[in-house]
């Protein structure tokens, strides 16, 4: 079950998202009353989802929604009252996965957080395998760069510095990398 932090300063909003979750998926643990209090409401509870009830968004809003989420990264629904395209972009940029106009109906609020959190999670699967394919991509360049100095060192071919490589790497049980950085390093160190 995926704990909720709502964010809204009106009693009557809040009961309608109370109302209106699904209690399979979803169980509001903590309400604060505004933006300002998000940062500490999340470090002090186990919160999945971020759920924000606003009149319009604020700079202020958005501003504390960027920061939390450089701190600890979860899907974050705003709700507004009143907003526009650059609203909605700003929203995005600082991090919201669900920007909402015209504000809390009850029978939408279930199918948005299941495509906020279902599009958060697809979100951080491509940052991550982004992530990986750069570290991937920087080890290779290392690699080369590496079997570029041992061929020129030993004068010996391509395929023979990755064998020497990939047998230091075997008997001293690292990776590959970071022989071959140890390689470069050792170069630098005779030149």
């Amino acid at each position: 079950m995926q704990q909720i932090l709502a964010v809204s300063n009106n009693a009557q909003h809040r009961a309608i998202l109370e109302k209106a979750i699904d209690r399979k998926n979803y169980s509001i643990s903590a309400v604060i009353q505004n933006s300002s209090q998000l940062a500490d409401a999340l470090r002090s509870s186990a919160i999945d989802l971020v759920v924000m009830d606003l009149d319009e968004d604020g700079e202020s809003d958005l501003e504390a929604v960027r920061q939390t989420l450089q701190d600890k990264r979860i899907p974050v629904v705003m709700f507004v009252q009143r907003g526009d395209q650059d609203s909605a972009a700003n929203a995005t940029a600082a991090g919201v996965s669900a920007y909402v106009v015209d504000g809390l109906q009850a029978d939408r609020i279930a199918p948005i957080l299941a495509a906020a959190v279902t599009r958060f999670q697809e979100t951080r699967a491509l940052r991550e395998e982004l992530e990986r394919t750069k570290s991937s991509l920087e080890e290779r360049k290392i690699i080369e760069r590496a079997k570029g100095l041992l061929m020129q060192q030993r004068r010996c071919s391509e395929n023979e510095a990755y064998s020497a490589l990939r047998k230091l790497a075997m008997e001293r049980n690292r990776r590959l990398a970071e022989i071959a950085t140890s390689v470069i390093d050792a170069a630098r160190l005779m030149n």
